[in-house]
């Protein structure tokens, strides 16, 4: 057999390869769509993720985090309040009237 040297790539690569696994559909909604496109599938996979992260800037991500501390602070103090009905109200022990609030609200 002849001595065929493997064809190495670049040491220093211009990008890094990313692959999944897909569902036969999910492949083939792709394919339609880069054929339509007229792009390969990697090419149009690229332009996705690519469009999906610039999108997505860094002043909608800290608005988002505040927003979910605000809903946060929000989820606790329905959970106080419904302590405080509770044993106000009800007359429910504190300890279950906690209980409650955790199990129904807090979990």
């Amino acid at each position: 057999m002849p001595n065929k040297k493997k064809q190495q790539r670049s040491a220093t690569p211009t990008s890094n390869t990313i692959a999944f696994r897909a569902p036969p559909e999910l492949l083939e909604l792709v394919d339609a769509a880069a054929k339509k496109l007229k792009v390969t599938r990697g090419e149009l996979v690229r332009a996705i993720v690519a469009a999906h992260f610039e999108s997505q800037p860094a002043a909608i991500a800290d608005d988002l985090a505040k927003l979910l501390g605000k809903a946060s602070l929000i989820h606790r103090n329905q959970a106080r309040l419904l302590v405080t009905l509770l044993t106000s109200v009800a007359k429910i022990p504190l300890d279950d009237a906690k209980e409650i609030a955790r199990t129904t609200l807090l979990s």
